[in-house]
């Protein structure tokens, strides 16, 4: 049996999939509710328009901008450790 995969050499796949869980629904939750970066940065003045743009195109922000942006829209992150 092989080893699980890791998609960069300096992030594990459960920080990978971690991210990625939280990039669709941040962009969901701001389609839905019409959200622009500047009613965004309202809550967080550091997010700007360029950070939703890297989103959108599927660039990497980190977990600490993506949780930041969760919150700055509403979302509660919620994360389960399981044995």
């Amino acid at each position: 049996m092989g080893a699980t995969y890791i998609p960069t050499a300096w992030k594990s796949a459960t920080a990978q999939q971690i991210e990625d869980a939280l990039s669709s629904a941040v962009i969901r939750h701001i389609d839905l509710r019409g959200l622009t970066a500047s009613d965004i940065s309202r809550r967080y003045p550091s997010i700007r328009l360029e950070h939703l743009q890297k989103l959108r195109r599927g660039e990497a922000l980190g977990f600490r901008m993506l949780s930041s942006l969760a919150e700055a829209v509403g979302l509660r992150v919620k994360i389960e450790v399981t044995p």
